[in-house]
Order: structure tokens, then sequence, then C-alpha cells
């Protein structure tokens, strides 16, 4: 009885992911601490020799626990890549949830913005990914941790630092997820930088998406429409091709926040590691 209950024990355990937590993790270059959870994938234990890929997500305190949300709503970011991963859909992958700081703006910024008086720690944000929090993560889990099997994704500010860490970069992930990203910060000068597209940009796969009830203004194409459309020209100047390289997902009656992230994230999945 006792090793029929482990059994269904570990049948239970390896039918969803799991999470490990890593709370005060510090950071030298940015001088700060914060929780950085972990959701590992349904059969991480059950086969020991595989290795996977890693999708890092901003804001990582809204992905997994409401409890934990500062609006009180997350994506089921783990509840969701477990779904397909059970139903065949999508390779298994390692998801890295980094949470934010009182300094989100000045990390989440590469260039200050005048009118909020913060922004410009964007560049020491992504050194701190990809020096320490990656190398860790590199360490403490079986990791596929080569260019083409990472990935950062975030959404609003999230979404303008995963662009903008491709840009400086690219040569260390090649997925990039931009949910609603903040285009207009500092002026829009994250399109300004990609202005005619660049070489660099055929070399990665991009999901952008944005709803058509972001900063809704009745009877036009909002402000935010204009500036994700624009970036989407961006990709085509590059020689990007829709589908195979990039996906724009113009969402009709997306708005922004969790929950609509959260209905999203299934498809940044699907297009990142669907089978």
């Amino acid at each position: 009885m006792k090793r029929r209950g482990r059994e269904k024990a570990l049948e239970a355990r390896e039918a969803t992911g799991e999470r490990r937590v890593h709370e005060g993790f510090n950071s030298k270059l940015l001088g700060n601490v914060r929780t950085i959870t972990v959701h590992l994938p349904p059969g991480y234990f059950a086969s020991p020799a595989q290795r996977y890929p890693v999708l890092y997500l901003h804001d990582g305190q809204n992905l997994f626990d409401p409890g934990r949300s500062a609006f009180g709503m997350v994506w089921q970011a783990g509840a969701t890549a477990d779904r397909l991963v059970r139903a065949g859909r999508i390779r298994p992958a390692i998801m890295v949830g980094i949470d934010n700081t009182p300094e989100r703006l000045d990390e989440y910024a590469h260039w200050p913005d005048v009118r909020h008086k913060a922004g410009g720690r964007g560049g020491l944000y992504a050194r701190f990914v990809f020096e320490e929090l990656k190398p860790f993560i590199d360490r403490q889990y079986r990791t596929r941790g080569d260019r083409s099997h990472t990935g950062i994704a975030g959404s609003s500010m999230g979404g303008l630092v995963s662009l903008t860490m491709a840009t400086e970069h690219h040569r260390r992930f090649a997925m990039c997820g931009v949910l609603s990203p903040s285009l207009w910060w500092a002026r829009a000068r994250a399109l300004d930088e990609l202005e005619g597209g660049a070489p660099w940009m055929r070399t990665m796969r991009f999901w952008l998406c944005m709803g058509t009830r972001e900063g809704q203004r009745r009877g036009h194409v909002t402000p935010h429409l204009e500036r994700t459309r624009a970036l989407v020209e961006r990709f085509d100047a590059a020689g990007l091709l829709p589908g195979r390289d990039y996906c724009y997902w113009e969402v009709a009656g997306g708005e922004h926040n969790e929950e609509a992230w959260a209905s999203r994230f299934d498809k940044v999945l699907l297009y990142f590691f669907g089978w």
C-alpha cells in the first residue's frame, strides 16, 4: 500500500510542474535583492538526462501566485505551460520569473525619461540577467543554455526592456516576447533605434502583441497601436518574415492588465515552443 501511494504521488508530481523559489537573490551589479521563481516542467524529475530551454520573464511576482501578485491577478503561467505540455502541444521548458523591485522603472528602461524622472538602468538590469542570474540558473537546473534555447519576455515596461535587451544582447538569446510594450518611453526612442531595420533582427524570433483597447481613444487608433504597428514595419524592413521570424497579434478588445496577458500567454508558448 505504501508503494502504491508513493507511485500515485510520483504520477501526480510528474503530471504538473514544480516551483522552486529563490528568495533574496543578490545582484552586485544593481545593488539590490529580489525573489526568483523557477517553474520546472512536467517530467523534469522523471527524465534526469533531459535538458530544457529556458524562458526568462520579467515582473515575476505576477506570473504564478495570486498571493504575491501586485494586482491580485496572475498569468497562471505554470498551469498554462503544464496544460500545453500534457496535451503534447509544446516542448517542455523551464520558466524563470524575475521579480521586479521598487526601482522597476529605472531597471526596465535603458534610457531616462525626463517626464517620469526615471529610467537609465536597463543596461545594468540586462547584465544582471545574463551575467548573474543566467549562470546561476544554468548551474542549478538542467538547462539548454545556448542562445537558440534561451528566451526573454515581459509585458508593458517588461515588453520594452525585452526589446531593448535584444538590441544590445541578441547574441545571448534568440526568442523575444514583447507583450503590450511601452514604446512611448523616452519619446519612443526604442523605435528610433530600430529605424530602417537592423540585420541582427533576422537572427531572432519575436512575439509581439497589443490590444485595441490599450490606451483607447474613442473613434481613433490608439497611439499604442500606432507605435506597435511602427515596430512591425521595422521588422518588415529588416527582412523578417511574419509567422516564421515574428508573430504579431493585434488583440480585438484587448486591454492592458495581467488578465489580458494571461489570456495571451498560451499563444506565446505555442509560438516559441510548439511542436
